[in-house]
């Protein structure tokens, strides 16, 4: 077995690690009976534990916590990636693995849906047509009835995770300082975003906000690369689709 195992990548391995330990024997049996109940139990436990909104309350540096995060959302969509497209880790053990034709699903972007199915998924694909309206990306993917709902949210999760904190940018801009991050992390309210909570205690004003809020949406990662780096979309198919979303959008450009 663990010959086998070793053939699969080691970024698994230090996937596993991060969530679950450092246990390199441990890290292989949960590779060949990892759940996906399991993975989000020790994602949410690790996420509650590193989430820089909690830096106050863990008497840590925002930024440092920030760091680790971002390496427990990575192990996550690593391992979420491992259970959802196993063909994409050839030796892999895990049961519930089935053989897949690693070209199938992509030479057509409908296929997708299918590949899905075939998964034993209940995914849905919409068949109502595209609303005659101006749509963010991935909205006109799913209205294209090029993903499922499911997929769409995970890639929304997935992009909002791994999006810089307002905090940091503004930290870097020297807006503010690192003890000024703490102070609005204390202060905030039940629900209020950074910005919101930075703007009432009067750290920021509103055009810094409105500029920390662009700058944050610009280095957040696109959304179309979610569906390309798991398999859902190819990339070539991808910039035909991209292509009808801004003809689309320019079509409806005052709806």
């Amino acid at each position: 077995m663990q010959q086998r195992a070793a053939s699969i990548s080691p970024d698994l391995y230090r996937a596993c690690s991060v969530l679950f330990g450092n246990d390199a024997n441990a890290s292989a049996d949960i590779l060949k009976y990892l759940k996906a109940s399991s993975l989000k139990k020790a994602y949410r436990k690790k996420a509650f534990e590193t989430h820089p909104d909690r830096a106050a309350a863990l008497a840590k540096s925002p930024l440092g916590l920030e760091e680790r995060f971002r390496e427990v959302n990575l192990a996550y969509n690593q391992l979420n990636s491992f259970l959802e497209y196993p063909w994409r880790f050839p030796g892999s053990t895990h049961p519930g693995h089935r053989a897949h034709n690693p070209s199938r699903g992509r030479q057509k972007t409908r296929a997708a849906g299918e590949h899905n199915r075939h998964q034993g998924m209940t995914e849905h694909l919409w068949q109502g047509g595209l609303p005659k309206k101006r749509l963010l990306f991935g909205r006109f993917l799913y209205y294209s009835g090029v993903i499922s709902m499911k997929s769409l949210i995970a890639a929304i999760v997935w992009q909002r995770s791994e999006r810089p904190l307002i905090g940091s940018i503004a930290v870097g801009w020297d807006w503010l300082d690192k003890n000024d991050v703490r102070s609005i992390i204390a202060l905030r309210r039940a629900g209020e975003k950074f910005c919101a909570c930075a703007l009432r205690c009067g750290y920021i004003s509103g055009y810094q906000r409105d500029i920390l809020l662009a700058r944050q949406r610009m280095l957040q990662p696109k959304i179309g690369g979610f569906f390309i780096d798991n398999g859902i979309i190819a990339a070539r198919e991808m910039k035909r689709i991209v292509e009808q979303f801004h003809v689309h959008n320019r079509k409806h450009r005052r709806g």
